[in-house]
């Protein structure tokens, strides 16, 4: 089964499942949720290698102080039974981490009620890791957070991610902003 595939059985489950839930995802309730999903499930569709991919997860978690690790966590055991080398194992991780604190940071699934979806598929040659978000922050008059001025500590996430992966980038659709990389796995034969 697909990821975008998974992405739609999740959504109906969900709406179904939670009734009306006024802004839990968009900007309204359910039908905000199930169209986001759906446009991301689309998006996913158009950039799917289903030639190559051997298996491949999707999995929702609540935006808070936990998810990183759990997403860390989640990544490790997925790929460990493909037996990668470890050097694609801590890549991964570390490169997961940092799309999850990223989204924690910057985007509406790090605020109450927020969520975000990891999507994980791993082919005979390549590691693919996709972190959705809500997208851009809601932001308090009084926040301080609009205008970040101090940039020494934000952006090396994504120097981190450069650096551990083969290729990595973003989309965004109208409520949704994802992340991903890439990781070619070069087994020593």
């Amino acid at each position: 089964m697909s990821d975008s595939q998974r992405l739609r059985e999740h959504a109906a489950a969900d709406t179904v499942a939670a009734g009306p839930r006024p802004g839990s995802y968009g900007h309204g309730g359910p039908e905000d949720s199930a169209e986001a999903i759906e446009t991301e499930a689309t998006a996913l569709e158009a950039s799917e290698d289903t030639g190559a991919a051997t298996d491949h997860t999707v999995w929702s978690c609540v935006g808070n102080l936990t998810a990183v690790r759990s997403i860390r966590a989640r990544v490790r055991e997925f790929l460990e039974r493909f037996e990668p080398p470890q050097h694609v194992l801590d890549d991964a991780e570390l490169a997961s981490s940092e799309l999850a604190t990223n989204a924690l940071l910057h985007s509406r699934s790090g605020q109450t009620g927020g969520v975000m979806t990891l999507f994980i598929r791993s082919g005979r040659d390549r590691v693919r890791v996709a972190v959705a978000d809500q997208g851009e922050k809601n932001q308090a008059p009084d926040s301080g957070d609009a205008g970040r001025t101090d940039n020494d500590d934000y952006g090396r996430g994504k120097l981190i991610i450069e650096s551990c992966t083969t290729c990595s980038g973003e989309y965004w659709t109208d409520t949704t902003h994802v992340a991903w990389f890439e990781i070619d796995i070069h087994r020593a034969e």
